[in-house]
């Protein structure tokens, strides 16, 4: 929302400009401010990319992804004022609608990527948790695999198939067995419920 507001102010004054032209006034300091503010933006947009991939933290990948805005929102604003001090002012409201644009566009991934969190979406394939719970012992199958959240903490839930005939103390040792496995094999997930049942053929 906050980008939002911002591509909504940069827009509106960008195109006041290019109706009523107003050049700003630019000195040796304009450059050396933006230039300042562009090495840390830099240096940020590493640690925190550093850092998420790490870490596989989804809010430190945002964060650097505002952050590279930031990077690119710099780069306008100094391309806007070597125009402006070369006498082209007409480069700032021109700066100010591209500099909107690239805001917007990042603010559509960020809200794309938490809009696919919030609706649940599949967080670890599963293919691939089958092929994990199928290593253990005695499982028949599983089924209705859930996995959600966000990828650096994970819920999953499972439907288990056991003979039925097997007694429920020793599936219920299994199915720890098969969460045991789980978690080793993904340290992201921070739950797993493991539903016990026999397998349709045997109902």
């Amino acid at each position: 929302m906050f980008l939002l507001l911002a591509v909504f102010e940069i827009g509106r004054t960008a195109l006041a400009r290019l109706s009523a032209p107003a050049p700003p006034r630019v000195t040796w300091l304009s450059f050396a401010v933006m230039i300042i503010t562009l090495v840390i933006n830099l240096r940020v947009v590493r640690y925190e990319a550093r850092a998420g991939r790490r870490l596989n933290s989804e809010l430190l990948l945002a964060d650097a992804l505002h952050t590279r805005t930031d990077v690119f929102a710099t780069l306008g604003v100094l391309v806007s004022l070597s125009g402006v001090w070369l006498g082209y002012p007409l480069l700032d409201p021109v700066g100010g609608i591209a500099i909107a644009v690239v805001i917007a566009h990042t603010g559509f991934e960020i809200g794309r990527d938490t809009s696919r969190i919030l609706s649940d979406r599949v967080v670890i394939d599963e293919d691939a948790i089958r092929r994990v719970v199928m290593s253990v012992p005695e499982v028949l199958g599983c089924h209705q695999i859930r996995s959600r959240g966000t990828s650096d903490h994970v819920f999953l839930d499972l439907h288990v198939w056991f003979p039925a005939d097997a007694p429920l103390r020793h599936a219920h040792e299994v199915s720890h067995m098969v969460k045991d496995r789980l978690l080793e094999r993904y340290p992201q997930i921070v739950d797993a419920i493991i539903h016990i049942e026999p397998p349709p053929y045997e109902r």
